[in-house]
């Protein structure tokens, strides 16, 4: 319990930071944030293409559509 009291007395003092050291920790809270949202982000099943039929060159389809019209 000591060494966090400490700690947050030590949090008080003024100190100076480059830009370089600002703009990566900027960039990692970022990172993080997005890794974050991947992870613990709600759940949505995305389909590209639907699978409407666009680039289907092994014929399956039009197999299934003469079998259903007899």
């Amino acid at each position: 319990m000591k060494k966090i009291k400490q700690f947050w007395a030590e949090l008080d003092e003024m100190t100076t930071i480059s830009k370089r050291e600002l703009f990566l920790g900027i960039t990692a809270c970022a990172l993080a944030g997005i890794v974050f949202g991947v992870f613990f982000g709600p759940k949505k099943r995305v389909m590209i293409a639907s699978n409407n039929g666009n680039g289907c060159a092994c014929g399956d389809s039009e197999e299934k559509e003469e079998e259903s019209s007899k």
